[in-house]
């Protein structure tokens, strides 16, 4: 179990840059603040803010793939007799015809592969066009913050992404930097839409939204598995709406479980139960 020390200018760049390091994200880790930063008196004594990561033991799941092929590599190094003789061409094609393992069912669900995150077509051009891009690109100068902001229309709504060295500074613990921008955004976007109607908007960095979601969609399936093996409800951890959503949506179909919100905000989770 790996557990390495990081720092950066404040808590948030250092987590980033551990993360970044050892190659894992904000669910897969435990986080000890070790030093908070310190600005000291006009610039003397100042200090980064340390942090200590410690990657998160994962339960061991029998490898039957491996212990398959420790068997099949036992069984050819048996002495070679007179009746075995090499597969025919025939024979060979039929095995690589045989669909993959990866076909078969899991936790009651047959796991399909993934697709691929979508591909925006954010553009700069509209972004200068766009008033929530202008609002939000004058908010980043203000926060000194050298960064541009590209735009793309979809159907769910407008996308807003933020191309900038110091991604990691603008998503913030489990995205919450992120998702203040985009609630201020949104705020503003919103404002005189009251006949008109309430309309989305998200705002990303560095395709965070995706990793995040591919994060939760496959610690879902994991608890769900856990869930439907054991009979035993499990609660995730607090999460916003929209989390909350790409959990229940994960879930949806997902054999011997079901989902639910508990609690009140910003402490409203995911609970996932049994199905009786």
């Amino acid at each position: 179990m790996r557990s390495m020390e990081f720092s950066g200018r404040n808590i948030d760049e250092a987590i980033f840059h551990g993360l970044n390091e050892m190659g894992l994200t904000i669910d897969e880790v435990d986080t000890e603040i070790v030093q908070k930063e310190s600005k000291g008196l006009f610039g003397i004594g100042a200090k980064n803010a340390i942090v200590r990561l410690t990657e998160r033991e994962v339960p061991v799941v029998p490898d039957f793939e491996a212990e398959r092929a420790a068997a099949h590599e036992h069984k050819s190094e048996r002495p070679k007799r007179e009746n075995d003789r090499p597969k025919r061409d025939g024979e060979r094609r039929e095995r690589n015809d045989r669909k993959p393992r990866s076909d078969r069912r899991e936790g009651g669900e047959r796991r399909e592969k993934q697709p691929a995150a979508p591909a925006f077509a954010y553009s700069e051009e509209l972004a200068k066009e766009n008033d929530a891009a202008i609002f939000l690109s004058d908010l980043l100068k203000n926060m000194k913050i050298e960064a541009t902001v590209e735009a793309a229309e979809t159907e769910d709504g407008l996308r807003l992404n933020i191309v900038s060295a110091t991604d990691g500074l603008l998503i913030g613990r489990r995205g919450e930097t992120l998702d203040a921008l985009q609630y201020i955004v949104s705020l503003y976007m919103n404002k005189d839409r009251k006949e008109n109607g309430y309309r989305r908007v998200s705002v990303d960095t560095e395709g965070y939204r995706a990793r995040r979601e591919e994060t939760l969609r496959r610690l879902a399936r994991k608890n769900a598995a856990q869930v439907a093996r054991t009979g035993r409800s499990v609660a995730m951890e607090p999460m916003n709406p929209y989390e909350r959503r790409v959990l229940h949506s994960a879930l949806q179909g997902f054999k011997g479980v079901t989902t639910h919100s508990e609690g009140e905000e910003p402490n409203r989770r995911v609970i996932i139960t049994p199905d009786r």
